[in-house]
């Protein structure tokens, strides 16, 4: 997949306003929205993995009423499914990182998450980026 380390600085979580949590499905993504306080804005909800599917992903963001520089999304970082997606949000100016799948299952196993579906996965992916800004900002580069 893309390489999360070519832009120039590195990524603070915690200065977002939103962060959103994608896990990538080779048919099926889930998305889930979290806030600073790591409140639920958006519920874990499902879009296709295709050009309509990112439409209606990037509605439920524009709904946010923040410039999209101020909303951080994670993806899992898996094989070519994501490709298509991670370039549709780069090109509206998203700021991205990408995941590292162990990472993400580590930081479930820490908090006593057993459960594994896709918007659970989605959530997880969330509450990782916002609660592990240490590891992230390493990981995370602003486009």
């Amino acid at each position: 997949m893309v390489n999360s380390t070519s832009s120039s600085s590195p990524v603070d979580p915690s200065s977002f306003a939103y962060v959103v949590g994608i896990d990538i499905g080779s048919q099926i993504c889930s998305f889930c929205t979290l806030k600073p306080d790591k409140s639920q804005v958006i519920k874990a909800t499902d879009f296709a993995n295709a050009p309509a599917g990112f439409a209606l992903l990037l509605d439920k963001l524009e709904r946010l009423a923040v410039p999209t520089e101020q909303i951080l999304v994670g993806l899992e970082a898996t094989s070519g499914y994501g490709e298509k997606l991670y370039r549709f949000l780069e090109s509206r100016g998203y700021q991205l990182c990408l995941l590292h799948p162990r990472q993400t299952h580590q930081f479930a196993q820490q908090r006593g998450l057993r459960a594994k579906t896709d918007k659970l996965d989605a959530n997880t992916i969330a509450r990782a980026l916002r609660e592990t800004e240490r590891l992230v900002a390493g990981m995370c580069r602003r486009t």
